[in-house]
């Protein structure tokens, strides 16, 4: 073991990008997941930094919270991230900030209690938010080589790694297209050349089965 630990419920949720970034470095990880009563004694103990996962411990001991945050560390140190320019690291945080914006609207309705709310919530969602995103996202992939590479070229970055995790979301976690794509034919092939990346394929193949 490298001595990694990455901390978080038995789920995909938050804590996916990182174990995907885990996966695509070849890093050795402990890959700790809590029930509720478990995270509320870890919480408790003061250990994650905003008292929040995911969050994990370095070998070095250091204790780093935050999903983008870890998937960011990760990457850096497996040579996923923008080296051309400043300005490629600025634009690879500008999609990630939009993935977060994306993943703050799913989870408002997701999660809205008022069934018409929540109703009205998912229908301006999936109608509206969704759809204009994504022809966002197809615009900046096709900047570079038409949309043939990844969104900063030909090298694998932390932004191909989250923004296909918000793709998979809507393919249940499993390894297919999913249909949210079906007009944007960039970003399916996107979406299947971060698949292909062998050590991302195979932790998909292989983890643990969860509702989300």
């Amino acid at each position: 073991m490298s001595g990694y630990k990455l901390y978080y419920f038995n789920a995909r949720g938050r804590a996916e990008i990182c174990r995907l970034a885990f996966a695509a470095a070849k890093i050795e990880y402990e890959d700790i997941r809590l029930n509720r009563e478990e995270w509320a004694k870890v919480k408790e103990s003061g250990k994650p930094p905003f008292g929040m996962m995911p969050f994990i411990e370095t070998p070095g001991g250091h204790i780093i919270g935050g999903s983008f945050a870890i998937t960011k560390y990760i990457c850096k140190k497996a040579g996923f991230f923008p080296v051309n320019s400043d300005e490629d690291e600025a634009i690879a945080d500008m999609i990630v900030d939009a993935v977060e914006g994306v993943t703050s609207a799913m989870v408002k309705w997701f999660f809205e209690e008022n069934p018409a709310k929540k109703e009205e919530l998912c229908k301006t969602f999936f109608e509206t938010t969704l759809p204009t995103n994504m022809e966002r996202f197809q615009n900046i992939l096709k900047k570079r080589n038409e949309g043939n590479n990844f969104f900063l070229g030909d090298k694998l970055t932390y932004a191909d790694i989250i923004f296909f995790n918000l793709c998979n979301v809507f393919a249940q976690g499993e390894p297919k297209v999913p249909e949210q794509l079906k007009n944007f034919s960039s970003l399916v092939d996107h979406y299947n050349r971060v698949l292909s990346v062998p050590d991302i394929n195979a932790w998909i193949e292989k983890r643990p089965k969860t509702e989300r």
